[in-house]
């Protein structure tokens, strides 16, 4: 099982994806040109979700799945696309006013539309979002690889520390 900080972080960040998710589904769906800069956006969201969320769960309830090496690897990976897809849109649509219609009319991602505007904004916004909170599980799967081990089924910081007295061996009070 996977620590209570990783699992809580993981709800919130479920969250987040899943508004990502219809955000960026309303940009592709409303969309009169070809935009790989959206469509990246959709695949890092996609990715985040199946890498974080679903593979989260099923690490909490299969402790093969939970080898801190692996869970730092799909941070590293969430944490590199999300901040790619929130920096690039944030690049493509340079965060001016969603009311200034020379703006629109020139965008590629809003494409003259203040809704388009709008969301591409909020994407941008919950990438970030997201960006940060993968950044924290990144540090804290770090940490629980250096402490124990890369292979290791550990739930957490703490997880070679023995619950119970090794039997054979002596206690201070017998030596």
């Amino acid at each position: 099982m996977l620590a209570l900080v990783d699992n809580i972080l993981r709800a919130i960040n479920f969250c987040f994806l899943v508004i990502l998710l219809g955000l960026v589904g309303s940009l592709l769906a409303t969309q009169s040109s070809h935009s790989s800069r959206v469509n990246f956006c959709m695949f890092a969201a996609a990715f985040a979700m199946v890498t974080d969320s679903f593979y989260g769960l099923l690490a909490n309830f299969l402790e093969p799945l939970a080898w801190p090496i692996i869970l730092f690897v799909l941070d590293f990976l969430n944490f590199a696309f999300t901040f790619t897809a929130g920096t690039v849109l944030a690049v493509a649509t340079r965060t001016h006013s969603c009311t200034n219609t020379d703006y629109l009319d020139s965008n590629n991602i809003t494409q003259g539309s203040t809704q388009r505007c709008r969301e591409s904004q909020a994407v941008t916004a919950f990438f970030y979002f997201s960006f940060f909170i993968f950044l924290a599980k990144m540090i804290l799967s770090g940490l629980s690889l250096l402490s124990n081990g890369p292979f290791s089924a550990a739930g957490g910081f703490s997880a070679r520390r023995r619950k119970t007295a090794q039997v054979g061996v002596p206690t201070i009070s017998q030596v």
